[in-house]
C-alpha cells in the first residue's frame, strides 16, 4: 500500500515544493527564509515539510533558480514506515520559459534507497540516470520520455513565473520525473482571500489557480482507472513573506484516497544570507 502511495507522495512534493528562487542581487539583498508545510489526508496529518532557503528580491526569481524539498510522513505513520523523498532542481530562465539544467531526487523507504538524475540540454535531450538501474528508467530512455520536459520541482517554478510575467496561471507543463510522462494543465480562478482555519495560519489575499494533469506514460494502469490520480487540483499562490516572490500557501486536491490539503504553517525570515 504504501509504495503504491509513493507516487503520489511525488506529486505531493510538486504542490508542495517551495523554492529557492535566486535573482541577481547584491549579497545583503537575500535572505534565509524557514517554510513549513502540513500535509493532510481528510483531517487527519500524514506528511510535513521543513524547509531553510535562501530567497532574493526581484521581479524574476526564476532568471536563476536552485529548489530543494523534502518530503516525510507524520505521527503514527512515520513510525510504521520509514519513508523520506528528498528532490533538488537547478536552471534559469530565457524571456518566456523555465529552462531547468539538473534534478536529482532520492526515495528511502523500509530500508531501500533508490536514486534518480536528470540532465538536460540546450536541443530538449534529457539524461536519465537511475541507481539502482530500473526498467521504468530504460524504457523512459528507449521512448524519449523526457525529450523536452521539465522536472516536477521546476515545474513549481514555472507557474509561479508565468504569473510573476502575465499576471495569469495559464500555462501548460510537459513534466517528466525520470519514470512518469505527464502535462499540468494550469488555468486561472482568480484572486482570492484565505482566512486562518485550523489546519492553517496564513491569511490575506492570493491568486486561486486550478490544475489537471494528463497521464501519458509510466503510470500503473490500475492506478490510473481507479482514480488513484487527483483529477484536478486547487492551488493558492501567496506573499507569505514580505518583498519575496509568490509562494503556495494552500492546495487541495481530490483523489480515490480522499481530500488531500497541504497548507503553509509557517514562514519567517530568519537571518540575512550575507556573511
Amino acid at each position: 500500500m504504501i509504495r503504491r502511495l509513493v507516487p503520489g507522495l511525488a506529486v505531493l512534493a510538486f504542490v508542495l515544493a517551495v523554492f529557492s528562487l535566486s535573482a541577481p542581487a547584491r549579497a545583503d539583498d537575500s535572505r534565509l527564509v524557514r517554510l513549513s508545510y502540513y500535509g493532510y489526508l481528510g483531517t487527519l496529518q500524514v506528511g510535513q515539510i521543513d524547509l531553510l532557503i535562501e530567497m532574493a528580491p526581484g521581479t524574476r526569481p526564476a532568471k536563476d533558480y536552485n529548489i530543494s524539498a523534502t518530503v516525510t510522513l507524520s505521527g503514527a505513520y512515520a513510525k510504521m514506515v520509514p519513508f523520506q523523498w528528498q528532490g533538488e532542481a537547478r536552471g534559469g530562465a530565457n524571456s518566456k520559459r523555465v529552462l531547468p539544467a539538473s534534478y536529482q531526487s532520492q526515495m528511502d523507504l523500509l530500508g531501500n534507497h533508490e536514486s534518480m538524475t536528470l540532465a538536460y540540454h540546450p536541443d530538449g535531450q534529457v539524461d536519465i540516470q537511475s541507481n539502482p538501474p530500473t526498467v521504468e528508467a530504460r524504457v523512459a530512455r528507449e521512448q524519449g520520455l523526457g525529450l523536452n520536459t521539465m522536472d516536477p520541482l521546476s515545474a513549481a517554478v514555472a507557474v509561479v513565473d508565468t504569473v510573476l510575467r502575465t499576471g495569469s496561471c495559464d500555462a501548460s507543463l510537459p513534466v517528466f520525473d525520470g519514470a512518469r510522462r505527464y502535462n499540468l494543465n494550469f488555468t486561472s480562478v482568480g484572486p482570492d482571500v484565505i482566512e486562518p482555519t485550523l489546519f492553517s495560519t496564513y491569511q490575506g489575499q492570493a491568486i486561486h489557480c486550478a490544475a489537471t494533469a494528463q497521464l501519458l506514460a509510466g503510470f500503473r494502469p490500475d492506478a490510473v482507472s481507479s482514480s488513484f490520480y487527483p483529477s484536478k487540483t486547487d492551488l493558492w499562490l501567496g506573499h507569505a513573506v514580505k518583498d519575496l516572490p509568490l509562494l503556495p500557501v494552500r492546495v487541495l486536491a481530490q483523489s480515490k484516497l480522499g481530500l488531500m490539503r497541504v497548507e503553509l504553517v509557517q514562514a519567517t525570515t530568519v537571518a540575512s544570507a550575507a556573511p
